[in-house]
């Protein structure tokens, strides 16, 4: 970032900024800082260290079993050095900055052309708004989903400039994170990103080096404790509330017509597969779009059993709807922004504090998944419209 660039960026992002150490304030004064997910990182990061058990075994809470690949250990061992709360407050502040990192890194992505002004900044605050919820629970917790989104963007933005190199390293880091991030290589491979790929795989080995290196004895039992815990944590995709096999399975139930599991998946896929397909059908022979990439991260929430947290990386595909938006007429904009408050509803209020238990829960359980598939649904019908009125006119 160029530093006159990076004066304007400081002046709204040190308000951003002031929130989060606000909270924490806030946090420490109610005594709930805790950071949950990050004591289960740092816990499994200690037990590594001092070759203990690392899978199956609690961290902090009940639920907080440690259940991601040994590598990411690795870069958690220095922070397993500090006592605990040292290193949940040096881990908030990261966190802090990672997510002032997205609001320049959407900038970068959405915004080339623009200077930082009140347009971008409108921009980039109804997006937090809307994901606020999600920015507030990354920081409660102690989780890694906004850095993952933003390794995801800084990847996406390299294979842009033809920085193979730096792309595939840095999405083997993403990979060895979370696994749902999977739902890219299917593009990489239509789009031939052949050398990302290879520094991709390069990254992994070199992830898996450097952890046997570290633990030669353990690094078999590790892999092999790892795949336990990765079952144990899979649930029947159909039971998962958030999921489109969900809802598919609740719209044949309400026509007594209930299918297998499996067939509920199979077809919640060969939709998203057909739909994706659709949306990107009329550059399909192009080369690499960050746009289309970007749509991915959406699709992750609501193909996968997860945490209402990792509804997070539908951010881009949020900016993408609130630029597209903004480019109706004016009946549009009121009809966009009148469906994006609706959609809001899940995401802004899914919290007990706020509305309580019970209808928290309805929103957590159903309610933010259905939300983000109608987003979706809605974004392919308008594409898929204008493409054909744009065909029409072509052939007239």
């Amino acid at each position: 970032m160029l530093k006159e660039e990076f004066i304007y960026f400081w002046k709204g992002a040190r308000w951003f900024a002031l929130l989060p150490v606000l909270y924490l304030v806030l946090l420490f004064i109610n005594h709930r800082f805790q950071l949950s997910d990050f004591n289960v990182y740092y816990g499994a990061a200690d037990a590594l260290m001092n070759g203990e058990q690392v899978y199956g075994k609690a961290f902090g809470l009940s639920s907080g079993f440690y259940k991601y690949s040994p590598e990411i250990l690795v870069p958690f061992l220095p922070f397993a050095l500090l006592k605990y709360d040292v290193a949940a407050v040096l881990f908030y502040l990261i966190n802090t900055g990672i997510i002032l990192l997205l609001l320049n890194e959407f900038k970068q992505t959405f915004f080339k052309s623009y200077e930082w002004g009140k347009e971008v900044w409108f921009f980039l605050i109804a997006a937090v708004l809307f994901f606020g919820d999600q920015l507030e629970r990354e920081l409660f917790l102690g989780n890694v989903n906004a850095l993952l989104l933003l390794l995801t963007l800084w990847a996406v933005r390299s294979i842009e400039n033809k920085q193979h190199a730096r792309a595939g390293l840095i999405y083997a880091v993403v990979l060895c994170f979370k696994i749902h991030f999977l739902i890219l290589l299917p593009y990489f491979i239509l789009k031939k990103e052949w050398k990302v790929l290879f520094y991709t795989t390069v990254g992994i080995i070199g992830m898996a080096i450097t952890l046997f290196i570290c633990v030669p004895n353990r690094f078999v039992v590790l892999h092999s404790q790892w795949l336990k815990a990765v079952q144990a944590h899979n649930v029947q995709l159909d039971h998962s509330p958030n999921t489109i096999y969900f809802f598919i399975q609740r719209v044949l139930s309400s026509m007594h017509m209930a299918v297998i599991p499996i067939a509920a998946v199979l077809i919640g896929l060969g939709i998203a597969a057909v739909a994706y397909l659709t949306f990107i059908w009329k550059k399909i022979g192009m080369g690499f779009q960050s746009k289309e990439a970007l749509v991915l991260l959406a699709l992750i929430p609501v193909l996968t059993h997860t945490d209402t947290e990792h509804f997070l990386w539908a951010m881009p595909f949020f900016l993408m709807m609130l630029i597209t938006i903004s480019t109706w007429n004016q009946k549009g904009k009121m009809f966009g922004s009148a469906i994006l408050v609706l959609a809001s509803i899940p995401f802004l209020f899914n919290s007990p504090d706020l509305v309580g238990k019970s209808f928290s829960k309805i929103l957590d359980e159903g309610g933010i998944g259905l939300s983000l598939v109608l987003l979706l649904l809605l974004s392919l019908l308008y594409r898929s419209v204008k493409f054909f009125r744009n065909h029409l006119v072509q052939v007239g």
